[in-house]
Order: structure tokens, then C-alpha cells, then sequence
């Protein structure tokens, strides 16, 4: 959906750029600049340090229950701890992926206002076929690579010990 709502952007744009002289439109190869660039690269880095510290997490976790593996509440509170740390996780590559983006979207603004000549920049990704003279690429790589993004801070997990539940009082003397 969100593919087709881009792409009916882009008819617009050269249907009303259509009535000029001649429409420029860069393309760029989104996935490339986000994966190869340097801030892709620190992305990746950052998400494998966040992964050490959510595994030590579940590690952590499954020690405090060994040689308990067979109780259901041993069961149950790794199963929640994984699905906590999954959570996590999902929570911490959105956020690289949003930091990531708003450099991409950095790197080309910088670039377009360089190169005014162009009316759109495109992402190569919604196209089907492009003539090579359109590819901007590796000149927005060049833009993307100076960038400095700031992630997140590492997630700290905390393993608590199982609360042992207070033996019953014993029932008082009786009177008498």
C-alpha cells in the first residue's frame, strides 16, 4: 500500500512536472545506502552489541532456573523472558531503522539542494527499470558516509530472583 501511494506520488510529480521544459529525477538505491554506508554500518553494529545484551539476559535467566527446566514456573518465566527480550529486540531495530532513516532522508535533502537540477529523488527500490544516468547513488553514499548518527543506549536487562512465597504462619496455640 504504502509502495503504491509512493508511486502515485511520483505519476504526479511528472505529470505536473510533464508541462516544464525537461524533468530531472534522480534515483537512489535506498537499501544500498542503508546497509553499506558508514551510519548503516554503525546501525548494525550497534543492534549486534544490543543482541550480546539481550542473549547475557536470557543466559542470566536460564541459569537462575537450572535444574528446574522440568517445574511449569520455571518454564513460564523463561518463556515470558524470551518473549520480553524478543520484544526488545523488535523495540531496538525500529529504532535504528528510524535513526537511519532520517539520515538517509539528511543525506539526500543536502545532496538535491547541491543538485537543484533534479526535481525528485526516487527510491530505486519502487522502480521496475531506470535508465543508468538517473542513479545518484554513490554521490548520496558520499553525503550518507559524513553523517553521524546517535542510537539509543544499550538496554541493560535485570534478572530478579523469584520471590520465595512466606511459609503459612502456623496456626496459634490453642487456649487452654
Amino acid at each position: 500500500m504504502k509502495r503504491l501511494i509512493q508511486l502515485a506520488v511520483l505519476l504526479m510529480v511528472i505529470t505536473v512536472s510533464g508541462t516544464s521544459s525537461a524533468t530531472e529525477i534522480a534515483v537512489v538505491d535506498t537499501e544500498k545506502l542503508l546497509s553499506q554506508s558508514e551510519p548503516g554500518k554503525q546501525g548494525q553494529a550497534h543492534l549486534g552489541a544490543v543482541q550480546k545484551v539481550l542473549q547475557k539476559g536470557y543466559d542470566d535467566l536460564r541459569a537462575l532456573y537450572r535444574g528446574q527446566e522440568d517445574t511449569a514456573e520455571a518454564r513460564e518465566a523463561v518463556a515470558q523472558g524470551r518473549a520480553a527480550l524478543e520484544r526488545q529486540m523488535e523495540v531496538e531495530r525500529a529504532a535504528v531503522t528510524s535513526v537511519l532513516q532520517s539520515e538517509l532522508t539528511a543525506a539526500v535533502e543536502a545532496w538535491h539542494k547541491r543538485n537543484p537540477k533534479f526535481h525528485a529523488v526516487i527510491a530505486r527500490q519502487l522502480l521496475l527499470g531506470v535508465n543508468a544516468k538517473l542513479d545518484a547513488t554513490s554521490a548520496v553514499m558520499k553525503e550518507m558516509n559524513k553523517r553521524k548518527p546517535k542510537f539509543a543506549a544499550l538496554p541493560t536487562v535485570t534478572v530478579n530472583k523469584p520471590e520465595v512465597p512466606a511459609k503459612a504462619e502456623q496456626a496459634p496455640a490453642e487456649a487452654k
